[in-house]
């Protein structure tokens, strides 16, 4: 049987059997308390059980499928699936391309959009050279052609004609408007009078939302000298779990481990002299009602001070669009992008902030921890956009959190 069931007196206990038996990239089918032995209910013994596989490949097909109901799916879409199945059985092997096959088909697909790009901006009415390169320089940097178009209009309007003449001044005032688009709150404190000033962390998967939480915890801890508690509910991944107990460890912090909604409660009372409580999240699907409702009732049982909604500026402008879509009702009040040290661009964080009622409170900017993380500044991200150079080479990679409380 590729499933297997494990039982301890405690959630730690169990992940460590997990661990040991199935390794560290073991996945979490299925969780459930219940206490054992005793009379009538009195006397027993909680316990947990946790079921799970060595990987998805393990999985029952059931568990790898996606969540269908009858109700959701209508009655035309199962002819529909009948007809496509041979397509898709005998376009499977496709499925698995070369690395190198996908590389080149990513590409083509960019040579494309960038012809589309060009040709949109041929047939745009003319604009005086500084202008010109200006608007280039927005959309390399990935900024919205709409977006683009507006901040343009704004800075010609602006200046005037006789002003165009002089590159640097229309440079300074393009950057002023961009600057003025993007709403900071400048770095988490705790406000809380009574209590800890409780952080939530919610995103998509794979945007970094455990690493973000290990940074700024870590600075709370080491560079503030705050009291903070860590509370994670990704509990389907063992590995997350398993990364930041080691990081709770290292900056000797307590680490609480949630499985319901129920059990937050419990947490957050034995986290109560902590001045900060971050909470990491599991990375939910925009696109998976279920998961997102769990999500809402973790963060209805928190009531956390600050939601941040951590986003990728490595995903598409799309993508991003979809997310804000989903998550912005759930009481997101700042956001938080990563891995700008793999971005090819930067203009999706000035559309997407443009997008969400949120805003920016940090940017990340690579792997380290604690270092690899500012304070969101909108001069910062203007010159980012502006300048086309890569992150390390922009102004001395801006300040790191240290120091810069005053700057908020």
């Amino acid at each position: 049987m590729k499933l297997k069931t494990f039982q301890a007196k405690t959630m730690a206990e169990a992940l460590d059997q997990v661990k040991r038996r199935l390794g560290r990239d073991a996945v979490i089918l299925h969780t459930r308390s219940f206490t054992r032995g005793g009379f009538l209910g009195f006397g027993g013994c909680p316990m947990v059980e946790i079921t799970a596989a060595r990987s998805v490949a393990d999985l029952p097909v059931q568990a790898r499928l996606p969540r269908v109901t009858a109700r959701s799916r209508p009655p035309q879409r199962e002819a529909e699936n009948a007809a496509a199945a041979p397509a898709a059985a005998s376009a499977a092997p496709t499925a698995v391309a070369d690395p190198a096959i996908t590389a080149e088909l990513t590409a083509v697909k960019s040579m494309v959009q960038e012809l589309v790009r060009e040709s949109r901006r041929l047939h745009r009415p003319s604009l005086p050279e500084e202008l010109s390169d200006c608007y280039l320089r927005l959309a390399q940097g990935r900024v919205s052609e709409e977006l683009a178009e507006e901040l343009i209009s704004s800075v010609r309007q602006d200046v005037g004609e006789a002003g165009l003449q002089d590159a640097e001044a229309v440079q300074r005032r393009l950057a002023s408007y961009i600057e003025g688009m993007i709403p900071i709150s400048g770095p988490t404190e705790r406000t809380a009078t009574e209590g800890p000033t409780v952080i939530a962390l919610v995103g998509p998967t794979g945007v970094g939302k455990t690493t973000t939480i290990a940074k700024l915890a870590a600075n709370f801890r080491l560079r503030e000298n705050l009291s903070v508690g860590l509370i994670t509910v990704d509990t389907y991944r063992i590995a997350a779990v398993e990364q930041l107990r080691t990081y709770a460890q290292i900056i000797d912090v307590p680490l609480e481990v949630v499985m319901t909604p129920a059990q937050l409660g419990g947490a957050l009372e034995r986290l109560k002299d902590c001045d900060m409580v971050l909470i990491d999240t599991a990375g939910r699907s925009q696109n998976d009602p279920i998961r997102m409702n769990e999500l809402r009732a973790y963060l209805d049982r928190a009531k956390p001070h600050e939601t941040h909604l951590v986003l990728s500026s490595t995903s598409s402008q799309e993508v991003i669009d979809q997310v804000l879509s989903r998550f912005g009702d759930l009481g997101i009040d700042r956001v938080i992008f990563t891995k700008l040290d793999e971005a090819i661009g930067f203009g999706v964080i000035l559309t997407s902030l443009r997008k969400v009622h949120a805003r920016l409170s940090y940017i990340t900017t690579g792997q380290d921890v604690p270092d690899d993380i500012e304070v969101g500044r909108a001069s910062r991200v203007a010159d980012l956009i502006l300048c086309g150079e890569s992150l390390h080479e922009a102004a001395g990679s801006g300040p790191r959190l240290r120091g810069i409380q005053s700057e908020a």
